[in-house]
């Protein structure tokens, strides 16, 4: 017979896969455990972040670079953008002092008409280069683009809606309008050219008016009330 105390005595027997709680070889080799190490593809999207990363930085200080050039250059253009224009009209001032220098109360005006127009044919160039033109105005249908009408008037010269005198020049840069002339703009014949027209017509073709009783043959009039 068995020896029953003999068998309760003896230690369970444990799992196959561990020996006193510790995972044997075979187990460690064969599963995966819960701390893999990383794979290559975690590897690649840490490199693919940092370059990124790097990207971003670079292009945010080249940003603020060019930020800060605009500004310095919109600086430049606010002081000095009037360079090129003053350089074209100094000499239209220079002439412009030798001819007042050169004023006298005995001055020729033929000399004085000659260097008035000299002077202005040179402004007129030096404007011409910056393109700066002179708007078109007297003869031309009036346009409120370019025109400014500061009043209407009857004429037998000019057509209706065209301008016949210009009270101020207008000019345009380029193709932007800087400041449109000031112009008088024709109705055509008015009422005041048509009766104007009716009395240089000849007398005789003019009724003759009938004529009107003195104050004695109105007071021997029987039927005078």
């Amino acid at each position: 017979m068995f020896d029953k105390t003999s068998q309760s005595q003896q230690p369970e027997a444990q799992p196959p896969e561990t020996v006193g709680g510790v995972m044997t070889e075979e187990r460690q080799q064969g599963e995966p455990s819960g701390q893999a190490p990383e794979s290559g593809e975690t590897e690649a999207w840490k490199e693919k972040y940092q370059l990124l990363q790097d990207q971003f930085t670079r292009l945010a200080a080249d940003f603020d670079n060019f930020r800060k050039r605009t500004r310095e250059e919109q600086e430049q253009i606010a002081r000095y953008g009037a360079q090129k224009t003053a350089t074209e009209l100094l000499p239209v001032f220079d002439n412009l002092e030798r001819a007042t220098a050169s004023l006298s109360e005995n001055s020729d005006p033929k000399v004085l008409y000659k260097s008035f127009n000299l002077v202005h044919k040179q402004l007129m160039d030096g404007l011409a280069s910056l393109g700066i033109q002179k708007i078109q105005a007297v003869g031309q249908p009036f346009d409120p683009m370019f025109h400014e009408a500061v009043n209407r008037m009857p004429s037998n010269e000019f057509p209706e809606n065209t301008v016949m005198y210009e009270a101020q020049s207008g000019y345009m840069l380029h193709d932007k309008v800087l400041r449109p002339a000031m112009v008088v703009v024709s109705t055509g014949v008015g009422e005041e050219s048509a009766v104007s027209d009716a009395s240089s017509a000849p007398a005789a073709s003019a009724p003759a008016a009938e004529p009107q009783p003195t104050i004695e043959e109105d007071r021997s009039n029987p039927f005078r009330r």
